[in-house]
């Protein structure tokens, strides 16, 4: 155990043992050596590592090269005596204090940066936005500068990173990789019904720089990739890869490492549809056979996943026009009702309007009858005063007497002869006791010269001094 007492836990020795090719005792060996820093535990397994031991080691240059101690006096490949051993590991011994300052620095700066952090955070409630803005800014700045942002990339990004760095060392003609996560990849694979092809990039392996190159970049591989699969590559050295790498059934034992992978529309598990790592894989004609067969084999798989999900989408388009045939129908019906009920209320405003006017008419007919007939009572009542109050007629030709003759609206005449010193009240009061006065005003005209006569005005005045003697014609016309 190193001297600060870490223990490194089975993840970290698994992930180590990936990269470096070596057994279980020297990862954790390493990284107990090396205090948890996967980097540092890298840097040191590389640093030990004997010469020579790359493609034979590997069992025809694909598997993994692992580091095994070697007998004393046992010759290497190269023909080197067996004292190297012992001289790589007295090396190994002079560089500790170097790889124990380097740890500390890394310390340091881990302390530095979780301090930097907590003075954020209590900047945030004490400080104005701008100010923290602008701190923020700076900080950022010298993170970016050594090289420590104080987290680890996100599935994203880490695939960014994987893509930029393989367009740096190989150049831009490679498979269209995915920028997320591995997950995300598989659910846009499964959208467009596709294979997802998986490349697990182990930078430290010494046939992945020979696989990239002849490979990955081939045009053949590249452009057979793009037109068939959705493809995505990762380093192993990150989270995301290196849990994938884990995952039991993709059986992770060499590399370089290619999988297809396949995720079903109703289900979320991943599958495995065919993988190939190491030597069989190891030039462009091989590895397209491998693809070419994995498509062939299991194509129809795809197929009928698109099959089904047409079915699906068929189903979901007739269930939607249906629906869409209900609403119109139902938006048809409810706009009939709509025009029903205007109409309902139109006929029912009408028929208020025609029994209201009706109403009115029975109303101003019955007001018109009472006052006719109130009208009528009153030249009764005055007919029947007026007979009372006639004077007798004095006999025709009499001294004094005038004869006045009348014609009435109907066009009869009538006539009668008023004594001496009469007024024209009586002529007005013999009117009004004709049957045929049914008029309760009027007034009586003289044609030569035209005079008119008023009830009230003239009513008092004798015949005589009105000219009416001794005899006069005069006409009945209502005031009406």
């Amino acid at each position: 155990m190193a001297d600060g007492g870490y223990v490194p836990d089975d993840l970290a020795v698994n992930r180590l043992q990936m990269m470096a090719h070596c057994d279980e005792a020297q990862a954790r060996f390493l990284l107990e050596a090396a205090g948890g820093n996967m980097e540092l535990a890298l840097q040191m397994a590389v640093a030990v590592q004997p010469a020579g031991t790359g493609g034979a080691a590997a069992g025809g240059g694909g598997g993994p090269a692992t580091l095994r101690p070697r007998a004393p006096g046992v010759p290497r490949a190269g023909g080197a005596p067996a004292l190297a051993a012992p001289l790589s590991l007295l090396g190994f011994v002079f560089r500790m204090p170097l790889l124990a300052l380097g740890f500390g620095f890394r310390v340091v700066r881990f302390t530095l940066f979780n301090g930097l952090h907590a003075a954020a955070v209590v900047g945030d409630r004490v400080l104005p936005v701008r100010v923290m803005r602008a701190a923020r800014s700076v900080a950022a700045t010298i993170a970016a500068g050594t090289g420590a942002s104080g987290e680890e990339l996100d599935p994203a990004g880490q695939a960014a990173a994987f893509v930029a760095s393989f367009k740096a060392s190989y150049g831009d003609r490679h498979p269209r990789w995915q920028e997320s996560g591995w997950r995300v990849a598989c659910q846009q694979a499964r959208r467009e019904f596709k294979f997802l092809l998986v490349y697990l990039h182990s930078p430290e392996h010494e046939d992945t720089d020979v696989f990239c190159r002849t490979v990955l970049t081939c045009p053949d591989v590249v452009n057979y990739i793009n037109a068939k699969f959705v493809s995505w590559g990762g380093d192993v050295t990150a989270a995301d890869a290196f849990v994938l790498s884990q995952q039991t059934q993709m059986a992770v034992t060499r590399f370089p490492y290619v999988a297809l992978l396949s995720v079903s529309p109703s289900d979320v598990r991943v599958q495995l549809v065919a993988s190939g790592s190491g030597a069989a894989i190891n030039d462009p004609q091989t590895l397209l056979t491998l693809l070419r067969g994995a498509v062939a084999n299991f194509g129809a798989l795809l197929e009928a996943q698109r099959a089904e999900a047409e079915v699906r989408a068929t189903a979901r388009r007739l269930v939607e026009e249906q629906n869409e045939e209900y609403e119109a129908s139902l938006a048809a019906d409810r706009r009939r009702e709509a025009e029903r009920a205007e109409e309902r209320r139109r006929q029912e405003e009408e028929e208020q309007r025609r029994q209201e006017e009706e109403r009115r008419a029975r109303e101003a007919a019955a007001a018109e009858a009472a006052r006719q007939a109130e009208a009528a009572a009153a030249v009764e009542q005055r007919r029947q005063a007026a007979r009372a109050a006639l004077l007798p007629e004095p006999p025709a030709g009499s001294e004094g007497s005038a004869a006045i003759r009348l014609r009435l609206p109907d066009g009869t005449n009538t006539a009668r002869c008023f004594p001496r010193g009469a007024a024209l009240q009586a002529v007005f009061d013999f009117v009004d006791s004709l049957d045929a006065t049914s008029y309760s005003r009027y007034h009586l005209v003289a044609n030569y010269p035209r005079r008119v006569f008023l009830r009230a005005a003239h009513g008092p005045a004798s015949l005589q001094e009105l000219g009416l003697t001794p005899q006069a014609a005069l006409f009945v016309q209502p005031d009406e």
